[in-house]
């Protein structure tokens, strides 16, 4: 496209849309019979020898939309241009990608979209689908996971088992100072 803008539309004044047509045929047809810089070889020919080899278009448009690839957060979020966007609990802690285009922003995991969101104007913001928080509350195995039941917890002794000393009892020596002046003065 900047092949035409640059060297035909650039300083080319016209009035009619017939007459511009007409002119830029001619100017392409020009291009085509000059000797290319990389290949050496005259535009024309060259394509007529790559012509049988070029398959059809595709009939799928190309999807143009920007991808990133982002990590589910453990509050089911990832960020994309300052905003937070809420994803399915399911997958948190795993890398997803983020196709955005014409302010959509979609979410794909194992190439199936998950969800898409309107991007905001601004920053700083979360943007959620209330949907996800439900099926947060409903899974059962991932609250047994996290809360357990009967689950013991590792702490600090409340109080230490001895008969004959109190609570929290520590046998200490005790020495006189001057064992410590003759340690400092290099005699043991």
């Amino acid at each position: 496209m900047a092949f035409i803008r640059e060297g035909f539309w650039r300083g080319y004044g016209f009035t009619d849309l017939a007459t511009a047509n007409r002119d830029l045929q001619t100017w392409l047809t020009l291009k085509a019979e000059r000797i290319h810089g990389t290949t050496g070889e005259r535009v024309s020919v060259r394509f007529q020898r790559e012509q049988p080899l070029l398959g059809p278009l595709p009939l799928v448009p190309f999807d143009t939309a920007t991808r990133l690839y982002r990590k589910v957060h453990k509050d089911c979020t990832i960020y994309v241009a300052g905003n937070r966007y809420v994803v399915p609990h399911r997958l948190v802690g795993q890398q997803v990608v983020v196709r955005c285009k014409d302010r959509q922003l979609r979410v794909l995991a194992d190439d199936q979209c998950v969800v898409t969101y309107q991007m905001p104007d601004g920053t700083g913001q979360l943007i959620q689908d209330p949907r996800f928080y439900t099926a947060l509350r409903q899974d059962h195995s991932l609250t047994a996971r996290k809360y357990g039941r009967g689950r013991r917890h590792k702490g600090r002794a409340h109080t230490t088992i001895s008969p004959t000393l109190g609570d929290y009892a520590i046998t200490v020596e005790a020495r006189s100072l001057a064992t410590y002046d003759t340690v400092v003065e290099g005699g043991v």
